[in-house]
């Protein structure tokens, strides 16, 4: 019987917040003995952690997920962590290739539009970024067949394309435009707030974009493409061989990184896309009509993602080794998105805890990290643990033709929207429930997590190979707008001391009579 069947009938008791640290003082903490045949116990128990790099985070956009797209350009130093820079790469094409344009039509401007998302991260004052963009020299290769051409760790991934946060393409070093764009981190604050809390208060149609004049030479180009409407233009795989793509990549002054949604639905307060304008002449009237031609830089059939690099010279992490390889450094904890650093949690110490006492039921374990929070670099909202086999590699649920694919589910791990396996709660082999993330407290610069069930079940397994204990925190979070989410779609990061990393447990076990 598999590990779900053997605990699904588990019933676990709730969670209510606990602060006492002293046994049988249970009137205090609010599990109050009804019996004198049961205590209740409390017990910290010491975490085991390093820290170490991770690769293979994706940063591409999918238009087949749920979650929002984003692309991240800027650049922003960090006394901890170094020189964080994020440039953005994208595919474009038509988004009406049926339109005919006259042939007598003459152009009038070329402009990519990109539509902040609001997220932004760095020195906290209002501050002008630059943003140059350049043209692609090679394409952006699309996977097409997921069993043949990808490693089988990630085979059978729906959708998957690889794209990191060390992917690159060759782009012509001489732009093809530049703008300089004003940043005021309490006003895109404000715009998050009410985007989310007051939406009528903000009309789609005005809401502030980025636009990037084109010059001449690439407009022109484009807009004859465009004129002559061979199967060169009306076709994307072809468009794509002659239009590879551009890369947005931030100034050398930069002192933060913002986020972009590439998607083109206004209605959403998007309207990132490329905007050809041109003047047809008007037969009735012997004047100009001006006319514009939309090009989408997400879409079916279109790529893009975020490169983003970390100089990390004369911090204290310029030492990491390869990705996978632990190390304690000097006891301070780090964790960093983007660019990832994580820390690595080992819960081998609660196993020689709980192994030497029978019968043991959990009323409450939580998970603490207090953190070191220094403004303006706030931490992620939200950390997930990820699972890590004896190699520090991350297991994939989707992947088919791997051999740990078959990596049991018990109902206290589940797997996340990109198939990682994770803390959670699986409700059956087809259905996920929540996920047992740390929250961020900012008031109590904290981060928490229920753990109950999961230690329960852990408490309950007696085969080792199913006692999972090493995991890797990752932000991961729904992404709303303005949000840091994803570890590959933001650039936050936190710092804590490894004595700050504590399980928390309140346990019942049988009173002993004699």
């Amino acid at each position: 019987m598999n590990l779900w069947g053997r605990f699904a009938g588990s019933t676990f008791l709730a969670l209510i917040f606990l602060v006492s640290c002293k046994e049988d003082e249970t009137s205090l903490l609010g599990f109050k003995n009804t019996s004198d045949k049961f205590k209740v116990t409390y017990q910290e128990v010491p975490v085991a952690s390093s820290v170490m790099r991770i690769d293979s985070v994706l940063t591409y956009n999918n238009i087949s997920q749920s979650a929002n797209p984003r692309l991240l350009v800027g650049r922003y130093v960090d006394n901890t962590f170094g020189t964080i820079s994020a440039e953005a790469y994208t595919q474009f094409g038509p988004v009406n290739s049926s339109i005919n344009i006259a042939s007598s039509a003459t152009l009038v401007s070329a402009f990519l539009v990109l539509s902040p998302d609001f997220y932004q991260y760095g020195d906290g004052v209002s501050s002008s970024n630059t943003f140059t963009v350049h043209e692609l020299l090679d394409s952006i290769p699309h996977i097409t067949s997921p069993v043949n051409e990808l490693p089988k760790s990630i085979q059978g991934v729906p959708g998957y394309q690889p794209f990191y946060f060390s992917s690159s393409i060759p782009y012509d070093p001489t732009p093809i435009g530049s703008t300089i764009y004003s940043i005021d981190p309490s006003g895109y604050d404000q715009k998050v707030d009410d985007m989310k809390n007051n939406p009528d208060k903000l009309d789609h149609k005005t809401i502030d974009t980025l636009k990037i004049p084109l010059n001449a030479t690439f407009s022109n180009k484009l807009f004859s493409l465009a004129k002559n409407k061979t199967a060169d233009y009306t076709t994307l795989s072809r468009f794509r061989r002659i239009f590879k793509g551009l890369v947005i990549r931030p100034g050398a002054t930069d002192t933060k990184v913002v986020g972009f949604n590439p998607d083109i639905d206004s209605t959403t307060f998007s309207k990132s896309r490329l905007i050809l304008t041109y003047d047809e002449p008007d037969a009735t009237t012997g004047g100009n009509v001006r006319k514009t031609i939309d090009f989408s830089i997400f879409n079916t059939g279109l790529i893009g993602f975020s490169k983003i690099t970390a100089d990390r010279s004369g911090t204290p992490l310029a030492a990491l080794p390869d990705p996978g390889v632990e190390v304690e450094l000097d006891g301070t904890r780090y964790y960093q998105s983007g660019n990832p650093i994580t820390t690595k949690i080992n819960f081998d110490k609660f196993l020689e805890f709980a192994d030497t006492i029978p019968n043991l039921v959990f009323n409450s374990v939580q998970l603490t990290i207090d953190v070191d929070d220094a403004t303006p670099h706030t931490p992620p909202p939200s950390l997930r643990l990820r699972y890590l086999n004896a190699s520090n590699e991350f297991i994939n649920f989707n992947s088919a033709v791997d051999t740990d694919a078959t990596f049991p589910l018990y109902p206290s791990m589940t797997a996340d929207e990109d198939g990682w396996y994770v803390i959670g709660q699986k409700i059956n082999q087809l259905v996920t429930g929540s996920f047992f993330d740390l929250i961020y407290n900012a008031e109590n610069q904290s981060y928490t997590a229920d753990l109950t069930d999961f230690f329960q079940t852990l408490y309950e397994v007696k085969d080792a190979e199913f006692r999972y204990t090493n995991f890797a925190l990752v932000g991961f979070a729904p992404q709303k707008v303005g949000t840091a989410p994803r570890i590959g779609k933001s650039v936050n990061r936190t710092v804590f001391n490894k004595d700050n990393v504590k399980l928390k447990i309140f346990y019942t076990v049988p009173a002993v009579t004699k």
